[in-house]
């Protein structure tokens, strides 16, 4: 949904990032540009996968496991009531502040939706479906092409030899199905 023409909503809910994420050179997919500091998206579903990415990334990527690591990165001191901010999200979504995160969909839902509550508050936030964060949620890269990609990216001499191995993977693909095409085809007529 785009909010972006409310001029009465809150920052976040305007730049269609109910995150509130900081422009930061992030080229996030559907961000139109900056507004105040802040990312601006073409509709809120983008700015909700934005956050749900970035959490993923805090999680996975970062190490950064509880809503107190999480947080204090995410909304530092000296921009924030850190520790208040900590609270109502572990709050809302039950977890304990210290209690060890998985980046699994319930959990990411659960972030994101506390989130959006603290940043641009629960009215704004309750305006949200929940449809929406499970479609972000669904347009998430798949994790294990994000985790080779994330690989070959921080192993660049493995780049060229990977793309060697497709090709001879699939040379010998065809060989092997040219060799048994009769097998195959036989094997296709009679199921």
């Amino acid at each position: 949904m785009d909010y972006s023409n409310n001029a009465s909503y809150p920052l976040g809910m305007r730049n269609n990032n109910p995150g509130d994420l900081r422009a930061s050179g992030i080229n996030w997919q559907g961000a139109t540009g900056s507004n105040e500091g802040f990312v601006t998206f073409s509709d809120s579903t983008y700015g909700l996968r934005a956050l749900a990415l970035d959490l993923t990334n805090k999680i996975n990527g970062d190490g950064l496991t509880t809503i107190s690591d999480i947080i204090s990165v995410y909304a530092p001191p000296s921009e924030n009531d850190t520790e208040t901010y900590i609270d109502n999200v572990s709050a809302q979504t039950g977890f304990e502040a210290d209690q060890t995160l998985t980046a699994d969909a319930p959990t990411i839902a659960a972030l994101v939706r506390a989130i959006t509550t603290q940043e641009v508050g629960a009215e704004y936030s309750a305006m949200i479906p929940d449809a929406d964060i499970q479609t972000a949620l669904g347009m998430l890269p798949n994790p294990l092409v994000a985790s080779v990609g994330s690989f070959l990216t921080s192993n660049p001499e493995l780049q060229q030899s990977a793309g060697f191995g497709v090709i001879a993977f699939l040379a010998v693909l065809i060989v092997v199905l040219w060799k048994y095409r009769g097998k195959i085809l036989g094997n296709l007529k009679t199921t």
